[in-house]
């Protein structure tokens, strides 16, 4: 609470994040652009002309769409489980009544890269969320209500304001306040000032056939309207990219003198390399995810093309995830929650995943049933839902047998002297021998009962496996 005048008055909670707290009936407006060499371009604009803009921005919006976004239930005993079945469960399937769920997902990505914000209007059945309705952040006034609340009023058709219940707010970190976000481009402003200027200048140089500081001299006072014919004149041969290569004759004793600077001198290509860097620094993705591999080595290009969903789309995957859960899912109970699954795509190559399952199943760590759904394979039925280990692995220090002597049982069914042996191989296999050696000891001993041995071994065999 304040006084103002001697009158209490309450204080808006968001006013403590702001450079300078406003109180009561404030307006957030968006910023909607910025100025470049000669015009002014909203944010949108230069997505649309700025090709590394919207080359960065469409890699980002689609590695997030195509992710598959699950609610798992926290609350099970045995740990989270894969919720498909609740309300939040079928909201999160299909989030929105008017787009599919990719381009629902692409269209909050992109939208949250380009305009550091993006809104999504909760559609109600019953009082329970059905649907959201993306709501575009250029055409969004935010007020402040004296109560401290918040209200969202669009601008465009139809005119409507929604309460700070009926919306979902997706707003990145501005440092001037926590009611807006702040656009990835702004730290671009210089950047793609000097890209739109650069390719100003290209569109130029074709059009005036690469003499934008062409002179063309004469002894002559040929005044404006001859100046004029020489210009027509020497522009309709040589000018454009239709006339490249073309002769020209000069009469009146004209001398043409280009005065354009080397591409060298004006470090054009150099600076448009570092443009399209920097745009890949701002918005934190490596160069090599859009095919920029002047850096790329054979050894390090798979190592930053692994980085980009465990580096560059994790915290946008985790903010995204966070907004959802406490506008969202604290709707439909705390106990579930809303994750991206990227488990897919942080798998890795075939060789490695191969690899790595392998293991963990001979380890006895994974089951086979749940390592063939990483190759696309169908289910091998109930063998393969059990957990298998090498039967070779002991203990340290102990030795284990390679194979166990049959019962007393099944010995005493044997002939007296095939049941003799089975005894002897089973007390040499007890003292680390193998079954061949212990029955070549035997024979060694005894080679007139090679049969009896024989049928030792078969038996002791048979009982193993």
């Amino acid at each position: 609470m304040i006084l103002s005048n001697g009158t209490a008055r309450p204080l808006a909670p968001q006013a403590f994040a702001e450079l300078s707290p406003q109180f009561f009936n404030s307006y957030f407006v968006p910023r909607t652009g910025l100025d470049l060499e000669t015009t002014f371009a909203s944010y949108a604009e230069l997505y649309r002309r700025q090709p590394w803009v919207n080359t960065v921005v469409n890699k980002i919006s689609n590695l997030i769409a195509r992710l598959g976004l699950q609610v798992w239930d926290m609350s099970a005993p045995t740990g989270k489980m894969l919720d498909t079945a609740s309300p939040y469960a079928k909201l999160i399937a299909k989030p929105s009544p008017y787009m599919d769920s990719h381009s629902f997902w692409q269209w909050v990505a992109a939208t949250i890269e380009i305009f550091g914000e993006t809104y999504l209007i909760k559609i109600r059945e019953g009082g329970r969320i059905v649907g959201f309705a993306p709501m575009h952040p250029a055409q969004v006034k935010i007020r402040r209500i004296d109560d401290g609340t918040v209200s969202y009023q669009f601008l465009g058709q139809p005119n409507q304001e929604f309460a700070q219940d009926d919306v979902v707010p997706f707003r990145s970190f501005d440092p001037f306040g926590a009611m807006r976000g702040m656009s990835r481009l702004e730290p671009l402003r210089s950047t793609l000032l000097s890209e739109d200027s650069a390719r100003r200048a290209t569109a130029s140089w074709w059009r005036n056939m690469g003499r934008p500081s062409m002179v063309l001299q004469t002894d002559k006072k040929l005044g404006p309207d001859g100046r004029q014919r020489v210009q027509d004149a020497f522009r309709a041969v040589a000018g454009g990219s239709s006339n490249a290569g073309g002769i020209i004759v000069l009469e009146d004793d004209l001398k043409a003198t280009s005065m354009q600077l080397s591409a060298e001198e004006m470090q054009y290509i150099e600076s448009r390399k570092l443009n399209r860097e920097e745009v890949c620094a701002v918005y934190d993705l490596p160069p090599a995810a859009v095919h920029i591999h002047d850096h790329s080595t054979y050894s390090n290009v798979t190592e930053m093309m692994r980085s980009v969903y465990r580096d560059s789309m994790a915290p946008r995957i985790g903010f995204i995830e966070s907004v959802l859960d406490w506008y969202v899912g604290s709707e439909f109970g705390g106990d579930r929650k809303a994750q991206f699954a990227v488990a897919e795509v942080l798998r890795g190559d075939f060789e490695a995943r191969a690899e790595a399952m392998a293991s963990l199943v001979q380890a006895g760590i994974a089951k086979p049933s749940e390592a063939r759904p990483f190759f696309d394979l169908c289910d091998a039925g109930p063998i393969a839902d059990q957990l298998y280990a090498n039967s070779a692995i002991q203990p340290l220090g102990s030795i284990k047998p390679t194979t166990t002597a049959p019962t007393e049982s099944a010995t005493n069914a044997l002939p007296s002297p095939a049941a003799k042996y089975v005894r002897d191989i089973g007390g040499l296999i007890g003292r680390g021998k193998s079954i061949q050696e212990a029955a070549a000891a035997l024979l060694d001993k005894h080679p007139a009962d090679t049969d009896s041995i024989r049928a030792a071994c078969e038996q002791i065999i048979e009982r193993s496996l």
